[in-house]
């Protein structure tokens, strides 16, 4: 984009969510609410009998939203062509970014799949897969994804937040 011509206001606002700072706060908001989860998860985990419902929600759900942020991260390069903000903002660190998101947003899209995975286990009848008794094994697996997606969120951060990491643009 050359210096004289201004971005409108709408490519502004897509620019600040789809840049380093915009996905950054959008991680930190996910970890808190991951830890929230995790907090609610762990000590039903030791007392499945009355919580089956509210653990199989919370995995579920938490797994249907890294899901749909892990494509949408992944696919960030994709949506700055959608959105016509490439090639006129494209550079060698946004070229980075896009990278670095790509791999990082197939794993919390793997990550929402496997947790997924755990409640479907739980869900179908015991004819099939039997768990009975083993229900908090299955949620311990499910909780060791969101915390495993949690540190790779950090991690995803500290590197957006460090433009050195990530080259010169």
């Amino acid at each position: 984009m050359d210096s004289k011509s201004k971005p409108k206001l709408g490519k502004l606002i897509l620019l600040a969510v789809t840049g380093r700072y915009g996905i950054i706060t959008i991680n930190v908001l996910l970890i808190l609410f991951s830890m929230v989860s995790l907090w609610v998860m762990l000590p039903m985990i030791f007392n499945t009998e009355g919580n089956m419902m509210a653990l199989e929600d919370i995995s579920e759900y938490i797994g249907v939203i890294l899901i749909g942020y892990g494509v949408a991260v992944e696919e960030r390069q994709s949506f700055m062509r959608i959105f016509k903000l490439y090639p006129a903002f494209e550079c060698t660190l946004q070229d980075k970014v896009d990278h670095l998101c790509h791999e990082y947003g197939l794993c919390y899209l793997l990550l929402g799949l496997f947790m997924e995975m755990c409640v479907a286990c739980i869900k179908i009848p015991n004819a099939i897969i039997d768990t009975t008794n083993i229900e908090p094994i299955v949620f311990a697996g499910s909780a060791a994804f969101l915390i495993w997606n949690t540190f790779l969120m950090l991690r995803h951060c500290w590197f957006l937040a460090r433009p050195r990491s990530l080259g010169k643009g």
